[in-house]
């Protein structure tokens, strides 16, 4: 059996025991166990996504995926005045965008966007948000998510904002004039 099979294997076998775990724990369980269980679970997806750079053609199990994103619910629902609150709502969000789960992943942004708007790591929340409508074609809210980057963050780096300006300017055309747009500009330095 190779690895990834048995990598897989345990996750689903790590998912149930913590179900059957999670009975026996209190009616709210505590932040360290929460922690501990969350801890197991990246462990786990870090195992599969090194098993995924050696042989692309393989796939983390959604399960997996799915599992970690509701134990980080947990944390963020038991305990949403802790410091690490808004970083479960951050990989929610990543982990959502991971999957394709694209409408998913945007309302958890605007949940952490919400309750927690000093996020140390918030304009690259917003940067992936206004890249994620960008996916989905939504042109009003990628607008939004960009123009509160540049007013918020004046300071990012060059490139980014150089990237967010254009695309905010030319915002009527699909991602594949944009790029048509740009290499023409690119050729004429």
């Amino acid at each position: 059996m190779n690895k990834f099979i048995f990598f897989a294997v345990f996750t689903l076998v790590l998912v149930a025991c913590n179900s059957k775990e999670e009975k026996q724990v209190a009616e709210k369980p505590t932040k360290e166990v929460l922690k501990s269980k969350i801890d197991e679970m990246d462990d786990s997806l870090q195992v599969l996504y090194r098993e995924i750079m050696k042989d692309p053609n393989k796939k983390i199990p959604s399960l997996a995926i799915y599992s970690t994103i509701n134990k980080y619910k947990d944390f963020y629902e038991n305990y949403p005045k802790d410091p690490f609150a808004p970083v479960c709502l951050d990989k929610i969000q990543q982990l959502y965008l991971q999957e394709k789960v694209y409408d998913k992943s945007l309302e958890f942004t605007d949940i952490l966007l919400k309750e927690y708007p000093a996020y140390k790591d918030k304009a690259l929340v917003l940067l992936n948000a206004g890249s994620t409508c960008e996916i989905l074609n939504d042109r009003k809210k990628m607008k939004k998510y960009y123009t509160q980057l540049l007013e918020e963050y004046p300071k990012i780096d060059k490139d980014t904002k150089e990237m967010v300006e254009f695309r905010l300017k030319h915002i009527d055309l699909t991602f594949d004039q944009l790029i048509e747009l740009q290499s023409k500009e690119l050729s004429k330095k």
